[in-house]
């Protein structure tokens, strides 16, 4: 979180978003954020949460976006710090877990976008608490229990479509283990559990289609391209799937090392977990299934493959290694393993944490808070503010001017133009 008023990435889409947390509650979507492949997400939960990140946290910073940036990394935190002590319960070995931890934490990609108010991060947070929930196995403790964990799993799906893979995983996993304990009662609850559950999150969905019924169903470009899979009319993409695979894996969680980590190697751990924990389906089916299904539905998306669509899958492929190679701390052997991991994770830490913070900044945010508190300070209406250096397309140099209180108007006789010094000078009309 170091910094993030200083380097903000304030991009279209924090604007955007961070635009829509300042509304009354009443006021939110009753679905998600646009996607760039078309439609949106089935819900509104990620409007929801920045929405009580920015009441929380929104006041101690004059409600400006990176408040959001400082609520989303605090929720990050809790979530990995849930994971590590699920993941070192259910390992035995601390060890282990702690540099399976460090990996998923210190990945350069995941930490430049940590603090950044975008969907990727949240619903990975999501997931990740999901998945030590029931890693710590307390789903069993009753109905209430499995629906607090099918509503942080559907929830991480109502905010970012790419999580589905891990949100699959959960649902199968809360339905699978009861059944492998012949326990047919709590099958059945946990079914009933999810169907209720699901029904009740997509409320606000129904809503927004019988509201607006021509804006068209979520998602409708991703659909597409299963419908021209179906129809005969595409094929698919196996090779690129498993290509961008392999490749976010080795951005987001090998990088900067320049060695990427072979295929094989990660399919090799998961046959490890596959045989190991045979007798016990919860672990495949949270850190196995997630990424055959990424696979095959990325075979089924026929547009290009981005790392960032991986995000909300990353952090099990790394639980994936660590259940392949802990042994329980009371061994011998398995002290000698836990060490071992945790001097090569804890070795590599500094290079990933420098090349992270060479990613995703946007230095300028520093000036353009300043600029635009002088600018409100003045109390006067504006025609438009003006930068002298170039910002990303997608960045608004009046948007955090408004939110201070500052007004622009068209008629105002003055133009505020910020210099990169942090200086600002007026000139006479517009530009």
């Amino acid at each position: 979180m170091r910094g993030i008023e200083s380097h903000f990435w304030l991009l279209g889409d924090q604007i955007r978003d961070w635009g829509i947390a300042l509304r009354p509650f009443h006021e939110l979507p009753l679905v998600g954020p646009a996607t760039h492949v078309g439609g949106y997400t089935i819900g509104p939960a990620y409007y929801w949460i920045m929405w009580a990140v920015r009441v929380v946290a929104g006041p101690w910073f004059d409600n400006l976006p990176h408040a959001g940036g400082y609520g989303q990394a605090a929720i990050e935190s809790a979530a990995d710090a849930l994971l590590f002590v699920a993941l070192a319960r259910r390992l035995e070995s601390p060890g282990v877990a702690f540099a399976a931890m460090l990996v998923i934490v210190t990945a350069p990609f995941d930490v430049a976008l940590s603090a950044i108010d975008w969907t990727p991060p949240i619903a990975s947070a999501l997931g990740k608490a999901a998945v030590a929930l029931i890693l710590l196995n307390w789903h069993r403790g009753g109905a209430l229990r499995v629906a607090a964990i099918v509503t942080l799993a559907w929830s991480a799906l109502q905010v970012y479509t790419g999580v589905v893979y891990v949100t699959a995983g959960v649902l199968l996993a809360l339905t699978v283990d009861p059944l492998v304990r012949r326990d047919w009662l709590a099958v059945r609850r946990a079914a009933m559990t999810v169907a209720l559950v699901v029904l009740v999150l997509q409320l606000p969905y129904l809503g927004h289609r019988m509201l607006h019924p021509s804006s068209g169903p979520a998602m409708g470009a991703v659909s597409g391209g299963v419908g021209l899979i179906l129809s005969g009319q595409a094929a698919p993409e196996v090779a690129k799937s498993l290509a961008g695979f392999a490749g976010a894996f080795n951005y987001i969680e090998v990088e900067p090392w320049h060695t990427p980590l072979p295929l094989w190697a990660l399919a090799a751990c998961g046959a490890i977990v596959a045989v190991r924990y045979r007798r016990d389906p919860v672990v495949p089916a949270l850190v196995l299934v997630p990424q055959l299904l990424a696979i095959v539905g990325y075979a089924l998306f026929l547009g290009p493959l981005d790392h960032y669509y991986y995000i909300p899958v990353m952090p099990v492929v790394v639980l994936t290694g660590a259940f392949a190679v802990a042994w329980p701390a009371r061994t011998r052997s398995g002290r000698v393993v836990g060490i071992a991991m945790v001097a090569l994770a804890a070795a590599v830490v500094p290079w990933r944490l420098g090349f992270a913070a060479t990613l995703h900044r946007l230095p300028e945010y520093r000036v353009l808070v300043a600029e635009s508190r002088e600018i409100a300070g003045t109390h006067e209406p504006v025609r438009a503010i003006r930068t002298e250096f170039t910002l990303p397309p997608s960045t608004d140099p009046e948007f955090l001017y408004k939110i201070l209180g500052g007004r622009i108007d068209p008629a105002a006789p003055r133009t505020a133009i910020v210099r990169a010094d942090g200086d600002v000078r007026y000139v006479e009309g517009g530009l």
